[in-house]
């Protein structure tokens, strides 16, 4: 890879990583996006963008819970398991022919269900969940986004 292509992908990353960490996500959708339209390896993709992704999202949640923004017990109920499970799907290996269609599949679905009646699931109600849901969700949740380089906000 050329120089001129890596300061193209660290700048697109730069902003990618100021326009997500400013609603609080770490960006990782918007890294593998980026590393995937200039063909960088799988094997490369998932370990950079959960790395990218853990610092930028760190910042962001560090902001959003010293405002007092941080719902903990929520947040702990999901990460008892999500993390544990994230790691678990780090370690896993997968082929670039699971590999790629996973995330692409992941993507397509994140920009369906961002455009699929977003007026009314505004509106709805806000209630906790009950940790028969956060456990099996943060585990599942985590899982992906270990076994693609996710962070589990994208979910």
């Amino acid at each position: 890879m050329d120089g001129t292509t890596i300061v193209w992908i660290a700048t697109l990353m730069a902003v990618a990583a100021a326009l997500y960490s400013s609603v609080g996500h770490g960006g990782a959708s918007a890294y593998l996006a980026i590393m995937a339209l200039f063909s960088v390896a799988p094997e490369t993709m998932r370990p950079t963008a959960l790395a990218l992704n853990l610092v930028v999202a760190t910042f962001a949640a560090g902001r959003f819970a010293l405002k007092g923004q941080t719902d903990w017990p929520i947040l702990s109920a999901f990460a008892v398991t999500a993390v544990p499970a994230a790691y678990i799907g780090g370690s896993m290996e997968l082929a670039p022919s699971i590999y790629r269609p996973l995330v692409g599949a992941m993507l397509l679905l994140a920009a369906v269900r961002l455009f699929w009646q977003p007026e009314r699931l505004a509106a709805r109600p806000a209630h906790p969940p009950s940790l028969a849901v956060t456990l099996p969700a943060g585990a599942a949740l985590g899982l992906l986004a270990g076994l693609t380089g996710t962070g589990a906000a994208y979910f």
